[in-house]
């Protein structure tokens, strides 16, 4: 059923690329720092494998800091010429950094890494339970949606000079949403073709045992879900040039470690009510190099397809590392 909110001026400046800029005299700022990225194997035991599943594999990254605040990666976007990436962390920062490719679009190097706290509302940096962001969603106007875990909610960073420096816009959520898993909240979200918004949860189960999510428009929220499979969980979305939209999932196994897969759901089916399910595009897991995939990002490609972008969150682990990915998709896979 879909649920009607009465401020829909409001929600309509705010979901589909108003400009209002909030201003604060609190000290905004980003911080350089030095990030190492090393050429890696996906697959060791045959080290020119291109092909994994439907997709062309381009570059594969790890990515080294001694920066405490590196890390934690869990929403990424990269700006349609594919000159900046940009990720959201679990520990409340946001990252940005210049990318080199070469003629062919292929990724092969970076520079200018920085940092940056996310503030609130009041214009502080966020803290504790409110730093937890696991979604990014860059807007036509230059603003970003962030949404986070622990304490539910998205948030709308206005463009600013510098990424994610302006004071946050609080974002209308659904009624109920409070009511989600503390680590099982608003983990993907994407803009879709025709300007709705879509969000799904990681594992805020319904009575069938879908996992929630909605259609966000400037007239209120739409119910729609995804349906697990095999034990894995929504952690990204992101939207193809054509329509549709990639989701990114993953899977734990104490015995058999981490597994990460990709499924392209058709932006037709994409309505209110419907159970979403998708057709596999990707699946990876050991002894291949794959760890907790959790950022998605897509952009058309120069000549054809799609170039398709993964970051990993490390947790803080050692034992985890931060992997970047870049794979092709071509366009009738």
């Amino acid at each position: 059923m879909s649920t009607r909110i009465g401020s829909g001026a409001l929600l309509s400046i705010l979901l589909l690329g108003g400009c209002a800029v909030l201003e604060s005299d609190a000290p905004v700022g980003a911080t350089p720092l030095t990030v190492e990225a090393k050429v890696i194997t996906l697959d060791p035991a045959h080290p020119q494998r291109t092909r994994f599943g439907d997709l062309t594999l381009l570059g594969s990254f790890v990515l080294y800091s001694a920066a405490v605040q590196f890390g934690g990666f869990s929403g990424l976007a990269v700006d349609p010429s594919g000159r900046v990436l940009y990720a959201v962390s679990d520990r409340g920062y946001g990252l940005s950094a210049h990318l080199r490719h070469n003629t062919q679009a292929r990724l092969i190097g970076f520079y200018a890494w920085e940092m940056m706290p996310l503030r609130t509302p009041q214009g502080t940096a966020t803290q504790r339970r409110q730093r937890d962001a696991e979604a990014l969603v860059r807007e036509p106007d230059g603003a970003w949606l962030v949404a986070f875990e622990q304490v539910h909610r998205v948030w709308r960073y206005p463009p600013s000079a510098v990424a994610f420096a302006a004071v946050p816009e609080v974002i209308a959520m659904p009624a109920g949403l409070e009511h989600a898993p503390v680590n099982g909240g608003l983990e993907a979200m994407t803009r879709l073709a025709d300007g709705r918004l879509l969000v799904l949860t990681e594992s805020f189960e319904n009575a069938q045992g879908d996992y929630k999510g909605w259609i966000v428009t400037p007239s209120g929220f739409d119910a729609i879900t995804y349906v697990p499979q095999d034990g894995f969980r929504p952690t990204d979305l992101a939207t193809l040039p054509g329509g549709d939209v990639l989701l990114l999932e993953r899977r734990y196994r104490p015995a058999l470690g981490v597994a990460m897969r990709i499924r392209r759901i058709a932006g037709a089916n994409i309505r209110p009510q419907a159970r979403l399910r998708g057709r596999e595009l990707l699946h990876l897991e050991p002894p291949l190099a794959v760890d907790n995939f959790e950022g998605l990002a897509v952009r058309a490609a120069p000549d054809s397809g799609a170039l398709l972008y993964l970051i990993s969150d490390d947790n803080f682990n050692i034992m985890q590392r931060t992997l970047l990915l870049q794979f092709w998709l071509g366009e009738a896979s």
